[in-house]
């Protein structure tokens, strides 16, 4: 810990991490603050600014020791999100990056993040392309790696037949729509009877939801951003649609209540819920409830953990440099750790959980069994 106080005014290369040499470590939150998937950056400032409140309390790192948390907005932007990329990084008091919530974003940055050499912790961004270099993380893991779940859960309903729905703009949602939900649906015995394609700027899916209220399939997988979401499930409704239809994360913790009756019954994979009754996710629900009044979703949990994650890998380094941390950041990968999400271990340098599958009923999730 000694070790830690003392290198903890080291930033960037040997540089002040803060102005005047103070103990402060500077993270720059390059994520969306507004635009269509501003909900996940949001959500992950929410769960920073948490973190951020119990590692300075506790004086995990020192008393004197402060973290800043200092946001750039990408908007939803590619462009935009290079450039706030480039000036985060370019700034020598900043120590580390939470990096891009989108694959698009992300993956335009990842190589950037390896010129300069700025370790970078990836929240989303669950497509390829992302952790491509010793400078990149990713503390979410992804989203095919937890989506078997939903396989499954169709599986032991006994659904024989599967429309899918599903954003090919978004690249985490191609991949699954196009690729992994098929794989995965023939291993079952599934078969997929329709894939309807529709793009980020998609507002109207009437047509869609007749194709497949016509085509009558046991089950619909739905690969929507959270407001598409809310207007497919009224107007697959609307259609005469009355089968099953699972969803994924993005629908989590009320982002679909809008949608109300509509969402009744319908099951998706988190890698958390407020429903989680483990002793660390229970303890992040509370705490972010006491703070926020509000209850968490995943892109908090996903903040929260990411920041924790650099704070332990400056304890494990003894060091706040860039340098430091990345070290740090890969040696609590390699023996993983327990966070608001659970029990997390690592693909190299990405993240990996069991997830839980969660209905939302009436405002609510509970865990299906």
């Amino acid at each position: 810990m000694a070790t830690v106080l003392g290198t903890a005014a080291c930033g960037s290369g040997g540089d002040s991490a803060g102005d005047g040499g103070d103990n402060t470590i500077k993270i720059a939150q390059v994520q969306d603050q507004t635009g269509p998937v501003a909900y996940a950056g949001l959500g992950a400032s929410e769960g920073a600014e948490l973190a951020i409140e119990e590692i300075e309390e506790q004086g995990f790192l020192g008393d004197d020791v402060k973290i800043e948390l200092e946001k750039y907005d990408t908007a939803g932007e590619i462009e935009r999100a290079s450039s706030e990329m480039n000036k985060a990084m370019a700034d020598r008091d900043v120590d580390a990056v939470l990096g891009p919530v989108s694959t698009q974003q992300a993956a335009t940055v990842a190589p950037l993040v390896g010129r300069s050499k700025v370790p970078t912790v990836f929240t989303q961004a669950g497509g390829e392309g992302v952790v491509v270099n010793d400078y990149t993380f990713r503390v979410t893991p992804p989203m095919e790696s937890y989506y078997a779940s939903v396989m499954d859960f169709l599986e032991e309903e006994g659904v024989k037949t599967a429309s899918v729905l599903y954003n090919a703009t978004f690249p985490t949602f191609a991949l699954l729509g196009e690729d992994d939900v098929p794989a995965m649906a023939e291993e079952r015995g599934i078969e997929i009877v329709q894939s309807l394609a529709v793009q980020m700027t998609t507002q109207d899916f009437s047509g869609q939801a007749q194709q497949i209220a016509k085509e009558g399939a046991d089950a619909v997988v739905m690969l929507l951003i959270a407001p598409q979401s809310v207007t497919a499930l009224g107007q697959l409704k609307d259609a005469g649609y009355d089968g099953q239809i699972v969803a994924t994360s993005v629908q989590a913790a009320g982002n679909i209540e809008a949608a109300g009756d509509n969402a009744n019954g319908l099951v998706y994979p988190v890698p958390f819920s407020v429903a989680m009754e483990d002793k660390e996710s229970d303890a992040f629900t509370k705490a972010f409830q006491k703070k926020f009044g509000k209850e968490p979703d995943p892109y908090a949990a996903d903040g929260y953990d990411a920041v924790w994650w650099i704070a332990r890998a400056i304890e494990a380094s003894g060091d706040s440099s860039r340098e430091g941390i990345r070290k740090g950041l890969e040696q609590i990968a390699g023996d993983g750790f327990t966070g608001a999400m659970g029990d997390l271990a690592f693909d190299g340098n990405d993240a990996r959980i069991d997830g839980v599958l969660v209905r939302w009923q009436n405002g609510k999730e509970t865990l299906v069994e």
